[in-house]
């Protein structure tokens, strides 16, 4: 009998989940391993057309409780986690801290604004280009920061376009 460990520490048994759906669960592992998107992995996981939802278009409290959907759920989150977007079980405590004002933002979402990879926003956190915190497993950059910087790169490429035009 197969079981699968939660990150609260919970052990689920797998027996009874069919081979497709065992499938189905390796096919998670196996995303968040090669690095797709968190966000990604939760969309396959538990979002429209998931063979967790079982051709319902919501959660209800009888999917949310089956096995197949806690698994599921539990590998989007280590996923999560692993990108720094949620905040680690062993990391709790410091919830308070984080602002929910929408003041800051992920790596990942800062990623996305300014058109880059998650680790040139972790060198320009480094080389103090973006200022940001960290909560725990999570650093949180500066929206307002992300938003000057992406307003400077589009400028200087103005820039840049225009004196290539000049020259040429």
């Amino acid at each position: 009998m197969r079981s699968y460990k939660t990150l609260s520490g919970e052990s689920l048994s797998m027996a009874g989940l069919s081979a497709r759906e065992t499938a189905f669960l390796a096919d998670l592992r196996r995303m968040a391993k090669a690095g797709v998107s968190f966000f990604e992995i939760e969309r396959a996981a538990i979002g429209p057309g998931s063979p967790v939802l079982q051709g319902w278009s919501r959660v209800t409290r009888e999917l949310a409780d089956t096995v197949l959907y806690r698994v599921a759920s539990d590998i989007a989150t280590r996923a999560g986690v692993a990108e720094g977007l949620i905040l680690a079980p062993e990391h709790e405590a410091r919830r308070p801290e984080v602002p929910s004002d929408r003041s800051r933002l992920s790596v990942t979402q800062a990623a996305t604004v300014l058109g880059v990879s998650r680790a040139a926003v972790h060198k320009a956190i480094q080389v103090g280009h973006l200022p940001a915190e960290r909560y725990g497993n999570v650093v949180l950059v500066d929206r307002a920061a992300v938003l000057r910087r992406r307003r400077e790169r589009a400028s200087a490429a103005r820039k840049s376009r225009a004196r290539g035009r000049r020259v040429a």
